[in-house]
């Protein structure tokens, strides 16, 4: 299992080096970083995409892209690079797939098809786009927010995968997946975490009050989803390992939202 903490710092260090570099990476050199874990073809696909995705431009190209939205009425407060705002209308023509189609990809993903992941990507661009705008702030960027948004998908899809290869394990048959609800909520949560964890280090003491009511409504929805699941009210170890939030933080928070 890849260790996530090491994951991210390497993923984050790979990327300075790409907005850096004069010439992409290739993709040799992009998974010769990640040489040491074992990766799935997806997950390096994944992670090419995400390193290879439109930067910001200038601070200057940005100036003028804010004045032109401004004149046309878009409300002037938007910065987005032109690449990027692009990328927005594209995944605004992205079909909705129907429940039932939704339900079949999740299934295909645990039974361990490897193109079910890409297509599940495909299908939370326009929804993790819309997430991430409640986050944007003046030093968190909305482009910036996506990719985490997305590294926190993929994140929560190799969760799934791995639950489902434990418990076939354990019980040497195919365990009955979450509704669909359970499982998108779930994944919503750790898309959720993954734009937390990077508004935390972007904006510091000044998120503070945000992050707090964030991660609230966070293990909120983690209690409701474990306790349908497990039919029992989860410990606060267990929504620790739900949300990655550290035990003693969701203690703070369920006691101060206990006094409100």
């Amino acid at each position: 299992m890849i260790d996530k903490t090491t994951f991210m710092e390497t993923l984050r260090s790979v990327q300075e080096i790409a907005e850096a570099s004069q010439a992409p990476l290739s993709r040799e050199e992009i998974q010769s970083y990640f040489g040491e874990m074992e990766l799935s073809l997806e997950q390096q696909e994944m992670i090419y995409e995400y390193l290879m995705h439109p930067k910001q431009e200038t601070a200057e190209q940005e100036k003028k892209e804010s004045a032109k939205k401004g004149k046309a009425g878009n409300g002037g407060n938007k910065k987005h690079s032109r690449p990027f705002q692009m990328y927005l209308n594209e995944i605004r023509g992205i079909p909705v797939l129907s429940e039932k189609e939704r339900q079949a990809l999740y299934q295909r993903l645990l039974a361990g098809e490897k193109e079910a992941a890409a297509q599940i990507s495909n299908q939370w661009l326009k929804r993790i786009a819309e997430i991430a705008e409640s986050y944007t702030t003046g030093r968190a960027l909305l482009e910036d927010l996506v990719q985490e948004g997305n590294m926190g998908l993929l994140l929560g899809m190799e969760g799934l995968t791995k639950e489902q290869e434990k418990a076939e394990q354990e019980d040497d048959r195919t365990e009955e997946m979450s509704s669909l609800e359970a499982v998108e909520k779930r994944l919503e949560l750790f898309v959720r975490a993954a734009m937390e964890s990077y508004c935390q280090e972007t904006e510091s003491a000044d998120y503070n009050e945000n992050t707090i009511l964030a991660k609230v409504n966070l293990i909120h929805e983690a209690q409701k989803i474990l306790a349908e699941e497990n039919g029992t009210i989860p410990t606060q170890q267990e929504l620790s390992q739900y949300t990655r939030i550290p035990v003693k933080e969701i203690g703070d928070i369920l006691s101060l939202a206990s006094k409100d």
